[in-house]
């Protein structure tokens, strides 16, 4: 009988996830498209387009990596987003510490500006592009897009495993490969490419997820993104991802990443 009710269950749940499939949208993907090209390298990204007509919302999705590699590649949910109907463009970006700040916050920046000049072609909705990213990625989608007084503006903005206010960590190997000084000798630089210290009161919705037990990027620092947030009276919304690290946030947030589909549907609604 126990056999039985677990085989039943493993039956629905298979089936649940056929149905959740089912209703996904299809897209076509297109990789390495250029959207900078710089006297040492040509910057890519892949753009996922969904089998819809009309214009459609669109997301910039950017890595993490410790801004010096591309080991989490946002593959996964840039094929969610794309299931939900969202044009996508999952971009690369100069590295550290090859390349030091502004760099990686400028790329991320002209990648916005080259989805919002080729809305046409890819019919994108101008007034409707998000961004998403998660630990660096988070970062620098948030450097490019709270303070931005210029056209284009995001919509909303996702941001998980963020690290937010660079001085907590002023030993960091990473941070300092990012900078390219110490926190010693270069605080107003460290303290500028912290996003904590650029909110502004035009800023767009942001949505922060975090691992509860991340030890990389303490969750800490979830808690001082939001209250710079609030402080500007920004929407925002936290998710904890109970039981999970870095990686782990990264690998397996389904309930946290479906909640964010979610709150950049809303934010699409309401503004």
């Amino acid at each position: 009988m126990k056999f039985i009710l677990i085989a039943t269950a493993l039956l629905f749940i298979v089936a649940c996830a056929s149905l959740s499939v089912n209703k996904s949208t299809k897209f076509n993907k297109t990789e390495h498209i250029t959207y900078k090209q710089t006297a040492e390298t040509t910057l890519t990204g892949d753009l996922y387009i969904p089998d819809i007509s009309g214009p459609k919302p669109a997301v910039l999705v950017v890595h993490g990596g410790g801004w010096s590699k591309r080991s989490g590649d946002m593959e996964g949910i840039s094929k969610q987003l794309a299931g939900a109907g969202f044009v996508v463009f999952n971009i690369r970006y100069r590295l550290a510490p090859e390349y030091h700040h502004p760099t990686q916050m400028n790329d991320v920046s002209d990648a916005l500006e080259w989805l919002y000049q080729h809305a046409d072609e890819y019919q994108i909705d101008r007034e409707n592009i998000s961004g998403w990213g998660y630990s660096a990625g988070a970062h620098l989608i948030l450097m490019a897009g709270l303070d931005r007084a210029q056209a284009p503006q995001l919509r909303s903005i996702i941001a998980g495993g963020t690290p937010a206010d660079l001085s907590r960590w002023p030993n960091s190997p990473l941070v300092y490969k990012l900078i390219g000084k110490s926190m010693a000798e270069a605080e107003a630089e460290w303290q500028d490419a912290s996003p904590v210290n650029h909110v502004s009161a035009s800023s767009p919705p942001v949505f922060l997820y975090h691992g509860q037990w991340d030890k990389l990027v303490e969750p800490e620092q979830m808690e001082l993104m939001n209250n710079a947030l609030d402080k500007k009276n920004i929407p925002s919304e936290t998710y904890t991802v109970s039981f999970a690290g870095h990686i782990m946030t990264y690998l397996f947030a389904g309930k946290a990443e479906r909640r964010a589909i979610a709150f950049i549907k809303e934010q699409s609604r309401t503004q």
